[in-house]
């Protein structure tokens, strides 16, 4: 591990954090450098990584988890978010310590690709956007086990392949705590004691009515007429939805619709719509996610009031 990472202090105590973690053990490992983008990217990336650490027997260590890590219990105490989940660790680190330590990784990463030291002292692969890494290439996979711990930083990590294979594994790691699966499941009984069919739905507004120039922000009414179109396609049979959403839509807007609210809590919402039989929404990591860890379908929404095939449910 470069040097510097051992001398470095932030709040906290990292002296006492970060000499426990390393342990003089860093080797056989992957550690994510990248924090990219929000919950749904964050848990992508680990997904896949987390398969290929398996895949070559070898230890993740992925900081980059910091701001979401309290909400899943193998990971919430702490400070690298490995896979294979730690033992005995110390207490819960603040949310200070966990963004500097991933910053700092970060920082050496791209310090050490700038300078050439690419197999030295860490090993350091990065890519940028639309660059692609396949997790199952000979020379990933030589990497991965090679001693030096490898720096990876880049968003497109990623085989579905190995995912497919792990996909167990990596669910298990990344269930979220009793109590919330708990809230979710009084939910979906309440949704399900009057349907035949629950659809989730994810309306996604907020940060959609700037990225890439609004292509995928749909108005309330086009998540509407989509839902309606859902209902009409499916005669006889009773079709509710849990929506959940990162704006405050007027429930009057689908006051002939039978729909249930999530409850506004980012992982409650997530981990609920995985627990219903359809999954719709605009393209996003959030909604995919919801479909993977649920094993559901998923009906991306390409266009506003888009229609979608009901041939997609499986109950």
């Amino acid at each position: 591990m470069p040097p510097a990472l051992a001398i470095l202090w932030v709040p906290g105590g990292w002296s006492r954090i970060i000499g426990p973690c390393l342990n003089g053990q860093m080797r056989d490992m992957i550690i994510n450098a990248l924090r990219y983008g929000q919950l749904g990217n964050r848990l992508l990336v680990y997904a896949h990584l987390i398969a290929a650490a398996r895949e070559y027997g070898v230890t993740l260590l992925n900081p980059a988890m910091c701001e979401y890590a309290h909400l899943f219990p193998a990971i919430a105490d702490d400070v690298w978010c490995r896979y294979p989940p730690a033992g005995a660790v110390l207490k819960r680190p603040p949310l200070l310590t966990r963004v500097c330590l991933t910053q700092t990784i970060s920082r050496i990463t791209k310090l050490l690709w700038a300078v050439g030291l690419k197999r030295y002292p860490c090993g350091v692969l990065r890519i940028r956007y639309p660059e692609q890494c396949d997790l199952m290439d000979a020379t990933f996979a030589r990497l991965a086990r090679a001693k030096p711990p490898l720096l990876v930083s880049g968003w497109e990590f990623r085989s579905d392949l190995l995912l497919q294979k792990h996909a167990d594994q990596v669910r298990t790691h990344l269930q979220i705590d009793s109590c919330r699966r708990a809230a979710i499941h009084r939910l979906l009984t309440t949704s399900r004691e009057s349907s035949d069919v629950v659809v989730g739905v994810h309306i996604r507004q907020g940060d959609y009515a700037e990225w890439e120039a609004g292509r995928y922000y749909y108005s309330t009414h086009d998540y509407y007429q989509t839902m309606r179109n859902i209902v009409e396609q499916l005669p006889g049979r009773r079709v509710s939805f849990l929506v959940c959403s990162d704006s405050h839509p007027e429930p009057t807007e689908f006051s002939d619709l039978q729909v249930h609210w999530g409850s506004g809590h980012i992982v409650e919402d997530l981990y609920g719509l995985a627990e219903t039989d359809l999954v719709v929404g605009p393209p996003s990591t959030y909604s995919g996610w919801a479909a993977f860890y649920g094993q559901k379908p998923l009906a991306i929404l390409q266009k506003p009031g888009d229609v979608v095939d009901v041939g997609l449910l499986n109950c």
